[in-house]
Parts: structure tokens; sequence; C-alpha cells
């Protein structure tokens, strides 16, 4: 890979990783409703003024519903769950369990997706990833890291995250419409969506101080961690392939545990890293990334290769009838391997 996709590599993943903690500091002021419909508002500016600068534009009509489906699962639900999350546990555990939204995608695409066949790799992946998220979390823990619930709402989070990611591929992608168009209409039509239920639930009234720290996460979370970070990976996918741009998710767990410890003052003990680990593994065995273990050969090392039998050479004709035979076989014999030639 080029040394710049290199550093969009390493960027990305950052930006994944530390909107976890602008989502932890924005909720000091805002509600998970109103901190989801402010990321998307800021979001979709950003996209859909680099496609106006790249001269693109919006896909047709016919894809919308689509769209709109694929922008519940992919940013309306998973945003405002882990901000609920996060008001329940901490930022470090939240960006590991996302780490877990390959190994969710893999097992739903097996079921929704026919090209997509449950393969020994990605169930032992998966089996082992689930494994994995159990650690994370600790259920055997008490305090620390919050509650189950915050939890699972992360994890509610990230499967919503896959769900949208199935149902693109499924349904957006036969129309081979440009990433960062889809993009740009997918935001947009999140913030319309969260800011309709925004205000006919909970309503614009802020549970807390708007101060710098907050509205400044907010404005990084939507135009970095959502807006440049979208059309990073667009770029990383035309230039170094799906597939080693989905290695990003192995980098965004490290950089959220790295963030929550540092900025943050998150506690980190031994089942974060381990867990964390394990579901890399997974998804990195599930993705072909990590061979299998090699089988050993049952059968008998006898039966594997037996040479053949020597074949007995023609004996020498004895007498002029013999040599008759054997010329008037040869004669009726080339004919055939002209034909098998030819």
């Amino acid at each position: 890979m080029h040394p710049v996709n290199w550093a969009r590599f390493g960027l990305l993943a950052a930006l994944w990783g530390c909107s976890f903690a602008f989502i932890k500091v924005s909720l000091d002021a805002f509600a998970p409703l109103q901190l989801a419909f402010g990321r998307l508002l800021v979001g979709a500016l950003v996209v859909g003024l680099i496609l106006a600068v790249s001269k693109g534009s919006f896909p047709q009509r016919k894809v919308w519903g689509h769209i709109g489906v694929a922008s519940v699962f992919g940013n309306v639900v998973p945003f405002t769950l882990f901000a609920v999350g996060e008001q329940h546990t901490t930022a470090t555990i939240a960006g590991v369990i996302q780490g877990a939204t390959p190994l969710v995608t893999l097992g739903l695409a097996a079921v929704a997706i026919r090209t997509e066949k449950p393969t020994a790799r990605k169930v032992t992946g998966l089996v082992i990833g689930f494994v994995g998220l159990i650690v994370v979390v600790g259920p055997w823990r008490t305090h620390g890291f919050g509650s189950i619930g915050g939890q699972l709402a992360c994890v509610g989070a990230a499967v919503s995250y896959a769900i949208s990611f199935v149902y693109l591929r499924r349904f957006i992608s036969p129309y081979k419409i440009p990433a960062l168009a889809v993009t740009a209409a997918q935001l947009t039509s999140a913030m319309v969506i969260t800011g309709l239920i925004t205000t006919f639930s909970i309503g614009w009234d802020l549970p807390g101080e708007l101060t710098a720290g907050p509205l400044l996460s907010l404005l990084v979370l939507g135009g970095a961690s959502t807006g440049i970070a979208f059309v990073l990976m667009n770029r990383l996918i035309a230039d170094a392939g799906p597939t080693t741009a989905s290695g990003v998710n192995y980098l965004v767990p490290v950089f959220s545990v790295i963030v929550g410890a540092a900025a943050l003052g998150e506690s980190v003990t031994w089942n974060v890293p381990v867990g964390g680990a394990v579901v890399i593994a997974a998804l990195a065995l599930a993705e072909g990334r990590l061979p299998l273990p090699a089988r050993r050969a049952t059968e008998a090392p006898a039966a594997a290769a037996v040479p053949p039998a020597p074949v007995p050479p023609a004996p020498e004709p004895t007498d002029r009838a013999d040599r008759a035979e054997q010329t008037e076989r040869t004669d009726r014999a080339q004919p055939v391997v002209a034909r098998e030639v030819c």
C-alpha cells in the first residue's frame, strides 16, 4: 500500500477511535438524540461541501427509500445508542465493542447474502469473537465500567452498524452509485430523520450547560469523526480495496483505549485489552488474515503414494509368424494415433 494510503489508514483509525471520547465530553451538554442530530448536521454539511466541490450529485430518487433504511440502521440508531451507552459506561468499552462490528457483519452477511456462504473459518471467527466480546464486557465486574445496560446499548449500536452494511451491499451496491454520493445522501437522510424524532420526543432544551468543551467536541465529532472519516474510508476503498480498508477496524479499539485512559482518566483492567485482542484476532481469522491450523493427514502413509506396477517388456518375436503378427498390430494402431494427434 502506498505511504499516502497508510497515512489515511492511520488517520481514519484515530478519528474513529477518538470519537468515543468526543461523545463522552459532548454528553455534558447534549442529550443523546440532540448529540446524534448535531453530529449528523455537521457531517452532512462537510460531505455535501466535498460532493459539491468534486462536482458530484445526489443519487436518483428511486434509491432514496433504500438510503433512508440504511441511514436509520447506519446512523440514527447507532449514533443514538452509543451516546446512550456512554451515559452508563466508559468510552473505552464503547470503542472496543465497536471493534466487534465486522464479526457481526460477517454473520449477518452469511444469512442475508447468497454469495456469502458460512465457512468453517467464518464460523470459528464468530465464535471466538463472541467469547472476546464477553471478556471485554466482563459481566463478573460490578463496578468501574458502568452498567450492563450501557454496554448492551453499545452492542446494539454495533449490531445496527452491521445491519446497515449488509443492507447497503444487498440493496444499494447493485446500482453502482459513487460512494461519496451515497454517503452524502445517507448522512442527509439521517439528519432529517433524527431532527424530526428529536423535535417530537425530547425537544431542544439542553440537559446541561453549553460550554466550550461539549461544543467543540460536537463540532470535531461531526466534522472530523463523521464527515472527513467517511471521505477517507471511501478513498481507501477506491485506492487499496475494501478488504484492506476494512482492516482499520483492528486499530479503532486500540485508539479508544489509549484516548479513554489518557484524556478521560478511565481505568483499564486486564479484561479490556485481552478481550479486545481476542476480538481482533477472531476478525483476522474470519477475514482470512490468519491461517487455520493445518489438518494432519489421517490416511496411512503407504496408501498415499503407491508406485505403479512395472509393465513387463513385450517378448521378442521368435519366428516369422510372430514378427508378422506384431507388424499387423502396429499397422492397425497407426490411424488411431494419427486421429488423436490431430
